[in-house]
Order: structure tokens, then sequence, then C-alpha cells
């Protein structure tokens, strides 16, 4: 039972609406809006609980989005069926797509980037979605993987590109 309960009964409300808002208005300072501060001697118990049929966490960056790009700063984290999402705004703001994909082990236990549904029947798998432009500069002190027409490939920081595993 809580403590405190706040209930709202007063119908459809428009999506920008909510039944509690917490709003901090001093521009002067970069402090929370929201802090939770739990003591607990046994640790366990969420300190943030969504239950909802599509439960997601939305996040914008205020002072990121401009005209031309309507989706800059947009990300959520979600929930769908057994999969936890991490999106991105597509770039026409009209909805949200996948970056990142992690199922719960008894739900196949597999991870994916750019892709939540390529992994090929596989239980505890990575899948990787084909890049959209490969990488065409060599990365200063590191490398880039990548998945180009299916086969696996590396770009080293001198340049060189390595087909780890072709399509």
């Amino acid at each position: 039972m809580a403590t405190v309960l706040i209930e709202s009964d007063d119908g459809e409300l428009a999506s920008a609406s909510a039944v509690l808002q917490v709003r901090a208005t001093n521009a002067n300072y970069n402090q929370p809006a929201l802090r939770i501060d739990q003591t607990s001697a046994r640790g366990g118990a969420a300190s943030v609980k969504i239950v909802d049929p599509n439960p997601d966490i939305e996040l914008v960056e205020s002072d990121a989005a401009d005209a031309a790009h309507p989706a800059r700063g947009k990300y959520e984290i979600a929930v769908q069926s057994d999969e936890l999402q991490i999106n991105g705004r597509k770039e026409d703001d009209s909805g949200f797509e996948t970056i990142m994909v992690f199922q719960r082990p008894g739900a196949g236990g597999n991870v994916g980037f750019r892709t939540g549904s390529q992994f090929g029947a596989g239980r505890g798998v990575i899948g990787i979605g084909n890049a959209i432009v490969a990488p065409s500069v060599a990365p200063g002190g590191g490398g880039v993987l990548y998945v180009q027409d299916g086969a696996l490939k590396y770009r080293g920081s001198n340049g060189t590109v390595t087909t780890i595993a072709p399509a």
C-alpha cells in the first residue's frame, strides 16, 4: 500500500498531458527536478517501478531540437513484450526506431544492435543490422566493427578493412 496516492480518473488526456508533472523553473541552477533517496539495509527494491501496458521513459533534450532536425535529442527506454529497447526518434519525428534491444534469458537472451529480429532462431546471440553507411575514414586510435551486406567487417586505425566473416 502506498503512503501517498495520487489518482486521476479524468478520462482521455492529450498525449502531452500527465497525471503528475514536476517542473523546476529556475534556469540559473542545474539541479534535478526529481530526486529519490532510498535507505535500505537489504536493497533489491525498485526505486522507480512502472507498471503499464507499454512502459517507457522518454528522454528529450530541451535545447537540442530545431526545425531542421526535429528528432535531435529524443530517445526512449521501452519495454515491448520480452525486449528492453533503447530507441531513437525517427528523423521525421513520427515515432521511434530501435538502436539496441535486449531480450531476457527466458525469451532468447539475445542482444541486437539496430535490429530486434535478426537472430537466426539463435538463443544467447548478438545480432547486428547492416551499416547504413560503411565507414570510409580510418578511425583514430581504435577501430570500427560493422556489417555490410551481411558480412562482418572491421576497419582499423590505419584504414585497412578486414572481412571477419563473409555473408
